[in-house]
């Protein structure tokens, strides 16, 4: 089981990002307390107190100072039991990369970080609206592995505006010639309420053709294996098996508690999302209640959610449990899966069902296939 904790100031907004943030931190102190109070109010939300994986995400986690995230892990270590050598993972901007914050974020236990570079050209960053120069996270990174740090993951963007793929397959190269074990490459999509929703509704900017998307995903997937990198997830890649293990727990549908506005949590039988408001989410935590929302599984939604989180990683799902817990919804979408068997997207392999590797790129149109209404 994994806890999750959102952090949602950042020092400004990224362009492309839809995740719940605030670009001020005049509510940081009650957002401290109000957090404090959820993780006592909610201590018995999961089955066990026993957490294998912690996860800082955001917003900006790094935004915070030292004592400030030692607050949330004190209050977090009196209520849940952490098994040793838990993997603990904090994002962190490249700016936030200097010696007095990892040396903290160090000594707090965090043993995994995740950093948010996205692109290696300066002139690129300023597009997107990062407050971060390449420079900062080549050498950030490489300060982070010379002070201990051997678990290092960075993302990217597959693309952003005016990115050539020539310059796409640069920043792959860079990416693996630095002291990182894990990258995660995703493909830029128009979130609501963002800066580039509202450039793409003024005709400033259109996404490319998802053809061309496609093509250079398909490439960047191709290099990575090629430079020694194990690509277990869609978006995911691994060198020497580390792999994330707190969002494997999301994708085998593993229970999990989330704290902090926006944070999900799951049950094993129902989804639950706090409220997408800081100061809603501090209001009622300051009178003792929660403002979330709350939807119950049916045996649909867990079909559903099992192929679609299961068949997103390289271990796909279990043959025997389709054609026993989920029968039914498995007779349904039959011709949908002889259909990508025939075509090599997927393969049945030690009694299982997985995406191919050459089927990772039609991957959404193949979980929308095998979806159930």
């Amino acid at each position: 089981m994994g806890i999750y904790v959102h952090v949602p100031f950042c020092r400004s907004k990224c362009f492309y990002c839809g995740f719940y943030s605030v670009a001020s931190l005049t509510l940081k102190e009650a957002y401290l307390g109000a957090i404090e109070r959820e993780i006592i109010l909610r201590r018995g939300y999961l089955p066990r107190q026993e957490m294998n994986t912690l996860y800082f995400g955001g917003g900006t986690p790094s935004y915070l100072e030292r004592g400030e995230l030692e607050r949330i892990i004190r209050k977090l270590e009196e209520n849940y039991s952490f098994i040793p050598g838990m993997e603990r993972t904090i994002e962190l901007n490249p700016e936030d990369l200097m010696p007095e914050k990892l040396q903290g974020i160090k000594d707090l236990g965090f043993n995994r970080l995740s950093i948010g570079v996205q692109s290696f050209s300066d002139e690129q960053l300023k597009r997107i609206n990062r407050t971060h120069s390449a420079c900062q996270a080549i050498d950030g990174i490489a300060l982070a592995a010379g002070m201990g740090f051997d678990n290092i993951s960075m993302d990217l963007i597959i693309g952003l505006p005016g990115q050539t793929e020539e310059e796409l397959l640069g920043d792959v190269e860079k990416a693996s010639c630095l002291p990182i074990e894990h990258l995660s490459v995703y493909m830029l999509s128009i979130d609501p309420n963002t800066v580039f929703e509202h450039m793409v509704k003024r005709g400033e900017f259109r996404l490319e053709d998802e053809e061309v998307i496609a093509g250079r995903y398909q490439r960047v997937c191709e290099r990575l294996k090629e430079l020694g990198f194990e690509h277990y997830e869609i978006s995911n890649f691994a060198r020497n098996g580390k792999y994330s293990r707190h969002n494997i727990s999301y994708w085998q549908q593993r229970p999990y508690i989330g704290f902090g506005p926006s944070a999900h949590s799951y049950d094993l039988h129902s989804r639950q999302w706090n409220t997408a408001n800081l100061k809603t989410y501090i209001d009622h935590l300051n009178e003792g209640t929660l403002s979330f929302e709350k939807e119950e599984l049916n045996p649909v939604d867990l079909y559903n959610e099992y192929v679609m989180t299961g068949l997103r990683t390289m271990w796909g799902v279990e043959k025997q449990k389709l054609e026993g817990d989920y029968t039914m919804f498995w007779e349904q979408v039959r011709d949908q899966v002889l259909k990508y068997e025939s075509s090599g997207d997927l393969v049945e392999e030690g009694g299982r069902w997985k995406i191919s590797e050459t089927g990772w790129v039609i991957s959404d149109a193949i979980l929308s296939d095998l979806f159930v209404v």
